[in-house]
């Protein structure tokens, strides 16, 4: 029986880590709701609005033609930092909105993503 119970254990986290962990956005909840589209656009409008031209063109770039972006190291190094920006404002926004961010430990600690980087950013935002 106990085996048994491992192996469903183990059958369990191979089901999640081989379909991925869930989006941070399930984990910002305010009074037991997740956040919603309308709130999300509107945060990341909020933030794209403080930008400038080359933050477009970055994106542009990366929308259209993300091999040629990835090549060029330096405006790809440029827009991570544009990125990181965005995801620190964007976090903030949501806090701003009322939204806290109730990620659970698995979640924080799930190797496929950059979900533990999140959890350290958005520990702030818990409460």
């Amino acid at each position: 029986m106990k085996l048994l119970l491992v192996l469903l254990v183990f059958l369990l986290n191979g089901c999640y880590l081989a379909n991925g962990s869930p989006s941070e956005s399930n984990y910002w909840i305010k009074e037991g709701r997740k956040i919603s589209y309308t709130d999300r656009k509107k945060c990341k409008d909020e933030v794209h609005n403080t930008f400038d031209e080359r933050f477009f063109y970055l994106l542009n770039k990366f929308n259209n033609d993300y091999l040629n972006l990835r090549k060029n190291v330096e405006e790809y190094k440029e827009f991570e930092t544009y990125l990181e920006k965005e995801s620190l404002l964007i976090s903030q926004c949501y806090y701003n909105l009322g939204y806290r961010f109730k990620a659970p430990l698995y979640w924080c600690l799930a190797q496929d993503g950059d979900n533990t980087r999140i959890c350290t950013e958005n520990m702030k935002y818990r409460n």
